[in-house]
């Protein structure tokens, strides 16, 4: 087997899902003490084969990576620590390491069944000091 050197997450537009892939393979690595492997993470289409050593996509992009020799297709991306409410918008975050955090911002659908992603970026944990969440991982 190889060394891995570099991982490289995916997601179709290369903001919010393949932030949290980043989030959650650096938080994976910092577990096992492996702090020399990189992570990054950007659009599907901008991936060549030789950018990384192993990549991350979600089950909607495998498709597109089956040629690829070094794949992990992920069928649960979504897996955010706390949840806040600003107005009728959602405030999803997902905790990384060295006090990093994923923002994705959801804001209602006109039909009001489904929400849409209105922004989507990294951040420190400062951004929300003084905000309460309406649900929290560890409460479940």
């Amino acid at each position: 087997m190889n060394t891995i050197w570099m991982i490289h997450c995916a997601c179709g537009a290369g903001l919010a899902t393949s932030l949290i892939m980043q989030l959650n393979a650096e938080k994976a690595l910092l577990k096992l003490n492996r702090n020399d492997i990189k992570v990054t993470h950007s659009a599907a289409e901008s991936i060549r084969e030789e950018g990384a050593d192993i990549f991350v996509v979600g089950r909607d992009l495998a498709y597109r990576f089956k040629h690829f020799p070094r794949v992990i297709v992920i069928n649960q991306i979504m897996s955010f620590d706390e949840i806040y409410e600003n107005g009728r918008d959602l405030l999803l975050y997902k905790y990384g390491k060295n006090d990093v955090m994923a923002y994705v911002e959801l804001s209602p659908m006109p039909d009001g069944e489904f929400y849409d992603v209105k922004t989507a970026l990294p951040t420190r944990r400062t951004f929300i000091k003084n905000k309460n969440p309406v649900w929290t991982k560890n409460l479940c």
